[in-house]
């Protein structure tokens, strides 16, 4: 009896596990929380726009930028049925279409959409059922459009692709992505650079359009969207420039909402972990 008021161990009875230590990187304070959803996107932002002005910035702003807009034409060429190969510079495409590739693109996305609703991940259901809808509209234009689609997916993948990274700091803090707090920070700030280089491009004077060639690959995008598939200059710019507001509302959307929902955790008396 002794020993058990000590605190000690009893002979003949079985040592408890000791309790797990949560790192001090892995708890969430709903307090802490809201501080950060209130600066971060919008301090991300806005260095990626200091960054687009033209310094050191910009050019890892542009290798990020370089990077989505290659996975955004791939992607494009995906849903449109294409074999697509995203490289540095340059991604390679087929000119036909293979059903086995829309199939099979469709078939990932509905199972990933079923994996999400068993789980109760209702935006990761709401992004797959979007694509899927996205992927049919795309089927049901003519050969041409998807064409150019799949070059105007460049810089607008680069901009949806840039939303997401940025999006995916808005994890649920029981995720174990939202546990990896390292990545998470750097998605944001990565996705944040890429946008806003993109953005720049298209947002500034019209000579900053890069019309032309890329030297030992083709005509760069615009030059094939204005000379190839017809489109004025206004419509190219006026597409993109919608797109980009498009995601500006949807990061705008995700930032209120994520501020709402973590000032109401700060109210609540449970203790999250």
């Amino acid at each position: 009896m002794e020993a058990k008021k000590a605190g000690l161990p009893v002979p003949g009875l079985p040592i408890p596990a000791p309790e797990s230590v949560t790192p001090p990187w892995e708890r969430y304070d709903p307090r802490s929380e809201l501080k950060c959803r209130a600066l971060a996107l919008p301090l991300a932002l806005l260095l990626g726009r200091w960054a687009a002005g033209g310094n050191l910035m910009a050019v890892l702003g542009s290798l990020f930028a370089m990077v989505v807009h290659e996975n955004g034409h791939a992607i494009t060429a995906w849903l449109a049925g294409h074999w697509a190969v995203p490289t540095f510079g340059f991604t390679r495409w087929g000119p036909e279409r293979h059903w086995w590739i829309v199939l099979g693109v469709a078939g990932g996305l509905a199972f990933g959409g079923y994996k999400a609703w068993k789980a109760q991940r209702w935006g990761l259901v709401c992004a797959a059922a979007a694509v899927l809808l996205l992927q049919l509209i795309i089927q049901g234009q003519s050969r041409s459009t998807q064409e150019a689609l799949i070059v105007f997916g460049g810089d607008g993948g680069a901009l949806v692709l840039a939303t997401v990274l940025m999006a995916m700091f808005y994890a649920p803090h029981k995720s174990a992505f939202y546990k990896n707090w390292g990545m998470r920070w750097a998605l944001l700030v990565i996705g944040a650079l890429a946008f806003m280089s993109v953005y720049h491009t298209w947002s500034g004077p019209w000579e900053n359009i890069p019309f032309g060639e890329v030297e030992g690959v083709n005509l760069s995008d615009p030059t094939l969207l204005t000379e190839t598939y017809g489109w004025s200059v206004i419509q190219l710019v006026g597409r993109y420039l919608l797109l980009a507001r498009l995601c500006f509302a949807a990061l705008l959307t995700l930032y209120v909402g994520g501020l709402v929902s973590a000032y109401w955790q700060t109210q609540s008396k449970t203790p999250q972990r």
